[in-house]
């Protein structure tokens, strides 16, 4: 690397990997597995590295975080009728309404971490505009990691928390590896308020808002027959909690997907090295078993399910439900405190706004909530925690769905078993310019 006193944006590095071509990285993505200090003992590759596990630096990991979740600045909200999701911060990944429920956790030799992006703010309209500006890439990652514990987290090197085909590679000395977890619980609520109140999103369609019914009860409305009765729901709609559900655990899974691909393209350009799969049993990775803490998760058990459901991370990501609430009805309150809040005041918290409209022009056409509406939604959540003992009712509150891992790259390994192609030069060049000073350490 260059010295400390060359600041992080003007490194020639840095300057490499972010004027790197995209196309060249998104042809040249592939899943690079094989690692310094790994081994493979039986089939076609057996191998054995020579070099010493190294880990990441901090410069390395940091470009990686931003690549999956770094802010971009304000989101644009174009449309002929506007939504409140203009009051989120723009991202990396995309995100459904601007949601951004998806925490990134990750684990070294040195620890356990959590970067804490959702709470950075955003400063103007296109955040990194000058070389400068990218210095911001280690301020963000110094002010929002946060240590949750020492040394690798903990995790079987056996099924069922990895599967077996994984066991040579993931977790290992040297390694990186990153884990999104995403909260599917406060836009769950958020989408009822939508679907349910006339205000809302409802408006958009015909008669009232969506008939919740419950599909494992019959088809019986779900907490919310009086709001049928009074007109707010239309009984000619049904919708099905599974089939809410799913919308809202699609969406919002998918930036877990999302994260890792931008991650894999910046090892591309960076010439790191990695991959990413689903080889693990999530409940074992969040730490629901007597096998392992894992990440530390608490879990609570419900009625129906035999499984226990992962809620949070006590005081750093918590989902909107209990035990973090102490009931449903503080959940939603809490879930959609932001909803109503006006632009004017989003600028007076620093924000940055994308329109030159008056914001009280664009308020205009952007869709409120009601007091009914809210009290509707209240009676269902209060309906699914009470009927089943957890929220939401069919799914898990947190959602683990891919391993993003990232290590250096044993380039002898590819030399003597793949084709001309397999890596890139920026895997080859890594070292001469990442690690100058740095000598590849080999086993003795």
């Amino acid at each position: 690397m260059s010295d400390d006193t060359t600041p992080y944006g003007m490194r020639p590095e840095v300057e490499a990997a972010w004027n790197f071509p995209l196309f060249e990285a998104l042809m040249g993505r592939r899943s690079r597995r094989f690692g310094f200090g790994m081994e493979l003992s039986h089939g076609p590759f057996v191998y054995r590295s020579d070099k010493e596990p190294l880990p990441l630096t901090e410069e390395e990991t940091a470009i990686l975080v931003a690549a999956a979740t770094g802010v971009t600045g304000a989101i644009l909200c174009e449309g002929d009728t506007q939504g409140g999701m203009v009051k989120s911060v723009g991202r990396t990944h995309p995100s459904a309404v601007g949601a951004h429920r998806t925490e990134l956790f990750f684990t070294n030799d040195d620890g356990l971490f959590l970067y804490q992006g959702t709470k950075q703010k955003m400063s103007k309209m296109k955040e990194y505009e000058t070389v400068e500006d990218r210095d911001k890439v280690m301020g963000f990652y110094d002010e929002y990691t946060v240590k949750l514990g020492d040394g690798r987290f903990d995790l079987p090197r056996s099924e069922p928390g990895l599967f077996a085909h994984n066991l040579w590679v993931t977790n290992q000395p040297g390694t990186t590896l990153f884990m999104p977890v995403t909260d599917v619980s406060q836009d769950l609520i958020r989408l009822m308020v939508n679907m349910c109140d006339a205000s809302g999103g409802a408006r958009y369609t015909k008669g009232g808002g969506y008939f919740i019914v419950d599909e494992r009860k019959g088809m019986r409305p779900a907490g919310c027959e009086k709001w049928a009765r009074n007109g707010l729901l239309d009984r000619g709609k049904p919708l099905p909690l599974g089939r809410l559900e799913k919308i809202i655990v699609s969406w919002l899974c998918a930036e877990g997907a999302m994260m890792g691909t931008l991650m894999q393209l910046a090892m591309a350009a960076t010439g790191i090295g990695g991959w990413m799969h689903g080889g693990f049993t999530p409940l074992v990775v969040m730490g629901g078993t007597p096998l392992c803490k894992g990440l530390g998760f608490r879990f609570v058990t419900s009625r129906e399910d035999p499984l226990p459901n992962p809620v949070g991370l006590d005081g750093y990501f918590e989902g909107f439900c209990p035990p973090y609430y102490k009931d449903m009805e503080s959940a939603v309150d809490a879930a959609i405190a932001g909803m109503g809040e006006k632009l004017d005041d989003w600028e007076r918290r620093g924000m940055v706004l994308p329109h030159t409209v008056s914001n009280e022009e664009f308020e205009k056409a952007v869709p409120g909530i009601s007091e009914e509406g809210v009290a509707c939604v209240k009676d269902i959540c209060r309906y699914i925690y009470e009927e089943y003992g957890k929220f939401p009712a069919f799914n898990d509150t947190m959602h683990l769905l891919y391993f993003i891992q990232a290590h250096h790259l044993d380039v002898e390994f590819y030399d003597k078993y793949f084709k001309e192609g397999a890596v890139l030069d920026t895997h080859r060049n890594h070292f001469q310019r990442w690690h100058r000073e740095t000598n590849i350490p080999h086993r003795t």
